[in-house]
């Protein structure tokens, strides 16, 4: 292997202003296309998109091409697990977890489990420590509230 892969796990939870139902759509791969720079999935299975477990898909955004398959998808519940392999990098998993916080709003649990299948990875994991989870997440929240603004 010639390398040590590190792993990371990060969680954290972020408040979206709008019932489950509705909050959810926005952690789909759909649904991202919403509020994510760059965000344009490509349907691999089934091809018309539709979401579910077994979809797969791919995306370029930030300049990597990421693999992902759904593995769990519940809305009734507000439940989603991705998993997702950026080629030469990394591999891991992220799932969403959404609770109703009241008639108006959800609060949503992102977890990040992911690990480095090279050098380029572990690089790339280190720079992705707790500060950089939390502002993706404050980033995140921030953009689907102005959307729901708007």
């Amino acid at each position: 292997m010639g390398f040590t892969p590190l792993h990371v796990e990060h969680a954290g939870r972020i408040r979206i202003r709008a019932p489950l139902r509705e909050a959810f759509q926005f952690f789909t791969p759909e649904g991202e296309r919403r509020w994510v720079a760059g965000w344009t999935p490509e349907y691999l299975h089934p091809r018309d998109g539709s979401t579910g477990a077994g979809l797969v898909f791919t995306t370029d955004a930030d300049g990597e091409h990421t693999v992902w398959l759904v593995t769990r998808f519940d809305p009734a519940v507000g439940t989603a697990e991705y998993v997702r392999v950026t080629p030469g990098s990394r591999i891991g998993t992220v799932t969403i977890a959404c609770d109703q916080d009241g008639p108006a709003a959800t609060l949503v649990k992102v977890s990040y489990l992911l690990t480095a299948i090279s050098r380029a990875g572990n690089a790339t994991l280190s720079a992705f420590d707790a500060p950089a989870f939390d502002a993706m997440l404050r980033h995140w929240e921030q953009a689907v509230n102005d959307i729901l603004r708007s």
